[in-house]
């Protein structure tokens, strides 16, 4: 029987070593392409409370409300570290609830896309109050525009694409949000 020597056992270290390290940068990207949609969804969250609490200090007696209400949001919005390419309004209103409210969109300030909804709560007459609902999204697609593309792209191996994130009419949608009674 022909004992194996060194020299031959150098080619199957390399295969070896080669297989592993296609497991370990799978895995690798896999945790790095799913935590970037969860730190933008999460800093989504995060902006959309910091712009409606800023909203808190604008008087609703103001003939102009609702785009002073606009002009705050948007200041807080820029504020955060997102590149603007990664931000964007437009969200649909939150869906009916039992009060029934009807939502309308708030005006865009300086050419940028709103980034809420506003409702009049009149359920007490006595005190009616506004409903205010901020919300920044992204779309995060495999394919489209810089805009609505994935930031790291999709990695697509034997059938399994990394990240398979759920899809909202066919898109992947990012999307934070928050809901503020003024």
């Amino acid at each position: 029987m022909k004992r194996l020597g060194k020299n031959n056992q150098q080619g199957a270290v390399a295969i070896e070593f080669a297989m592993l390290f296609a497991v370990f940068f799978v895995v690798v990207y896999g945790i790095i392409a799913y935590s970037i949609p969860m730190l933008l969804m999460l800093t989504f969250k995060q902006v959309s409370a910091d712009a409606a609490r800023a909203t808190l200090q604008v008087d609703p007696g103001n003939a102009a409300y609702t785009q002073l209400l606009s002009r705050e949001i948007t200041a807080a919005v820029d504020r955060s570290w997102l590149p603007a390419s990664w931000r964007s309004g437009g969200c649909p209103p939150p869906e009916q609830d039992a009060a029934g409210l009807n939502w309308s969109p708030l005006p865009g300030h300086n050419g940028q896309p709103s980034y809420g909804n506003i409702a009049l709560d009149s359920r007490d007459p006595a005190a009616p109050r506004y409903v205010l609902h901020v919300c920044l999204q992204r779309r995060y697609n495999h394919d489209g525009s810089s805009e609505q593309r994935a930031i790291l792209p999709t990695l697509r191996l034997l059938g399994i694409t990394i990240p398979s994130l759920p899809e909202e009419n066919g898109e992947v949608v990012i999307r934070g949000a928050t809901t503020v009674t003024l």
